[in-house]
């Protein structure tokens, strides 16, 4: 690691330990009334690979086309934005897994190289079988290259299906329902690893142990505890060190619909 990285890497620390300490005891004492504060339920309690399945899984249902609450969580206001990506990250969140093992981003591409660059990418012609809690990337215009267009959370370990049709489980937003209708959705859906509307390109394994670790623990209580604005403050500062750790464009992307 270089010494840029190390700066960056304690400036963010240091912001973190600064803004606790603001603001976490008055919260505490307050009382927590976030209604996605999920580090104090009892589902805490569960592994971070299953907090982030069943969150996606709760999330199921149709939304405001491309301006919706995950939208407006991730720019901090409303805008059109395609939101596949998005989606993950606020799951990831909601998990209390930001930064340390889901990072916050806006497109597929920008993710996919996020865990390229920690060796936690799993090409779809590996021998690597997805487990529950990884994230799959896909490829929607199904013209055999490596490109990414959509991604979604796995819901289950392993394959189903036959060796000749292998198929998985996973749960994803801004795709269609499950008769292909539309693309404002988050469904859960059983997907061919080579199907006609998309075939899977990759896999990550986010490493869902760091969510443990001191860096993890702050990204989490200062997302619980902290008002809407410093929640906003506080994601661009994450979003802004892991863009100039691993430099991609973070615009918006095309994304296909009716996946």
């Amino acid at each position: 690691m270089n010494s840029k990285h190390i700066i960056l890497r304690f400036v963010s620390v240091f912001l973190s330990l600064v803004t606790v300490f603001l603001i976490a005891a008055p919260s505490f004492a307050a009382g927590t009334t976030d209604m996605d504060a999920n580090i104090v339920d009892e589902e805490t309690k569960a592994p971070v690979q299953d907090r982030i399945v069943e969150i996606a899984r709760a999330q199921i249902g149709k939304y405001d086309g491309n301006i919706n609450k995950f939208t407006k969580w991730y720019y901090g206001y409303d805008t059109d934005a395609f939101w596949c990506t998005i989606f993950v990250s606020w799951c990831g969140a909601q998990a209390g897994a930001t930064g340390s093992a889901v990072p916050k981003r806006s497109t597929v591409e920008g993710m996919r190289q996020w865990y390229v660059s920690r060796n936690r990418y799993y090409p779809a012609t590996s021998d690597y079988v997805p487990q529950r809690g990884d994230i799959v990337f896909m490829n929607t215009e199904v013209d055999g290259t490596d490109n990414v267009h959509h991604v979604e959370i796995i819901t289950e370990t392993g394959f189903s299906g036959s060796k000749k049709n292998p198929k998985i489980s996973c749960i994803g937003g801004n795709t269609s329902n499950l008769n292909f209708e539309g693309s404002e959705y988050v469904t859960e859906k059983i997907r061919p690893v080579n199907g006609s509307r998309a075939t899977i390109v990759g896999y990550a394994n986010p490493p869902y142990e760091n969510c443990d670790s001191l860096a993890g623990l702050l990204h989490t209580i200062i997302d619980v505890t902290s008002p809407a604005f410093i929640r906003y403050i506080f994601s661009k500062i994450i979003s802004l060190i892991q863009i100039i750790q691993s430099p991609v464009n973070n615009t918006p992307e095309t994304e296909a619909f009716e996946v």
